[in-house]
């Protein structure tokens, strides 16, 4: 592969070689790919860009929603890709002639509609094409490979590894894995109408595809498994900036959880609806959960996570609406527990009664599932003291644009990006946050590459 010469280098030792920056986006998931479109616009001298995963094609959708006909639980004047255009993707929508794919467009316009997974990967994916385009002085390589490895030295940087091979070595590496979906292998399969369908999940992808089971006429009965007993909670009809008190805010858990309560119940009352009050609370939560203890953030995960997560992650309005009409005309059976096995002929489920067989003819898995620390790339990140777990177990501790808090011997140029950083970030996992991270990790990369450009002119020549 030929590469472009550069301005610089960080190592004395290469400024002979002039080679290139080199940047590792490990993941080309939605995360991984946003994050190449931001260092594609954001970086400003020519760098050489390597991404790895296993999968052969980009799949954007894949990292979006699983599913990708799934719709998005955030709205179209919020998904832009670029954070100082926030009618990008309206506009693109307008543009390729795309609106009557938009849900709630005629009744609410085209901003505060929402689209599928499938739709907006589209417009990603031809972010990405054109920002490649247009950096024609950097390379970019897209690598097959499964990376097992990382490590970090002073005098080689980074060195990524795979299987028994390590020959790979970086400047930065992003991170950016996401957290992954469980997918019952025989999902695909239809069954015959008529036939209960067990659905397992309590977010907005297992209602949706609770919902289009029946819609699609693949079950005329769905059996939804939530192991908290909620569901996601609905947007409002119209979207709603943050609501903000000016009452000082609690520092504590149950202070903080009583605060938003009390202000919720006063919305609800003056028909402001709960929304607006949610979102401001969400703008303060992450200074919030910087101040708890140890201890309360273990409480939040146990008690207060799930409850949380259903009135963050919302519903379009209309499908909302229809998951209750389920509910009430008994088309869909919530249920509260945990799933211990699944079979082909149903799963065992353990619930408030004990443990008890479901039958059906077949069994929809779309739960999430944390981030794999125990994987070999991760025992490798965490051995090296390149990051830390956060203290509730949830991914690697980040700050906001995602660079990882190392040891001190460890390096600043490792980001681990999106779901990775959710115990340091509570809604890093809603594609306009990831979208604002990656953009503010470009910027932050930018101005490394340019301090380390400084330093190696004030170097002596050899």
């Amino acid at each position: 592969m030929t590469q472009l010469p550069s301005h610089f280098s960080r190592r004395p030792q290469d400024r002979q070689t002039r080679s290139l920056f080199k940047v590792a986006i490990v993941g080309r998931g939605f995360t991984g790919i946003l994050t190449a479109i931001a260092l594609l616009r954001t970086v400003k001298r020519p760098f050489h860009l390597v991404m790895y995963d296993p999968q052969q094609t980009v799949d954007i959708s894949r990292s979006v929603s699983q599913s990708a006909t799934t719709l998005l639980n955030s709205r179209v004047r919020d998904l832009s890709v670029d954070p100082g255009v926030r009618d990008d993707f309206s506009r693109w929508l307008e543009a390729e002639q795309k609106l009557g794919e938009a849900v709630g467009c005629e009744r609410t316009g085209r901003d505060q509609s929402f689209v599928s997974g499938e739709l907006f990967s589209q417009y990603v994916h031809q972010r990405f094409s054109e920002a490649l385009q247009s950096r024609t002085d950097v390379v970019v390589q897209i690598c097959p490979e499964i990376v097992t490895g990382l490590d970090h030295s002073e005098e080689l940087g980074f060195s990524l590894s795979f299987g028994e091979r390590q020959n790979a070595r970086f400047d930065t590496v992003f991170l950016a894995t996401g957290y992954g979906l469980r997918e019952n292998t025989a999902e695909g399969q239809a069954g015959p109408a008529g036939d209960n369908v067990v659905v397992i999940g309590a977010g907005v992808r297992a209602v949706d595809r609770a919902l289009r089971l029946l819609a699609n006429s693949q079950a005329r009965h769905v059996t939804l498994i939530s192991a908290s007993g909620f569901l996601p909670q609905s947007h409002a009809r119209s979207a709603v900036g943050p609501i903000v008190s000016e009452e000082p805010f609690p520092r504590t858990l149950r202070g903080a959880f009583r605060h938003l309560r009390r202000a919720a119940e006063v919305a609800n009352a003056d028909g402001s609806g709960w929304q607006g009050i949610m979102n401001g609370f969400r703008s303060r939560a992450h200074d919030l959960w910087q101040e708890l203890s140890a201890e309360e953030r273990g409480r939040f995960k146990r008690h207060v996570r799930a409850i949380y997560d259903s009135h963050r992650n919302r519903l379009p309005p209309e499908h909302f609406e229809r998951l209750h009409r389920a509910i009430a005309d008994g088309a869909i059976t919530l249920r509260k527990g945990k799933v211990e096995r699944i079979a082909s002929n149903g799963v065992l489920f353990s619930g408030p009664a004990g443990l008890e067989v479901l039958y059906a003819s077949r069994a929809v898995d779309c739960r999430s599932r944390p981030t794999d620390l125990e994987s070999p790339l991760y025992r490798s990140v965490l051995r090296a003291g390149l990051a830390r777990r956060d203290v509730v177990d949830l991914g690697i501790v980040v700050d906001r644009c995602g660079r990882t808090a190392s040891e001190p011997q460890g390096s600043k140029g490792l980001f681990a990006m999106g779901p990775l950083g959710l115990g340091s970030l509570p809604d890093i996992d809603l594609v306009p946050e990831i979208v604002i991270q990656g953009h503010a990790a470009a910027v932050a990369l930018d101005n490394w590459i340019h301090e380390l450009s400084l330093a190696e002119q004030r170097l002596p020549d050899e």
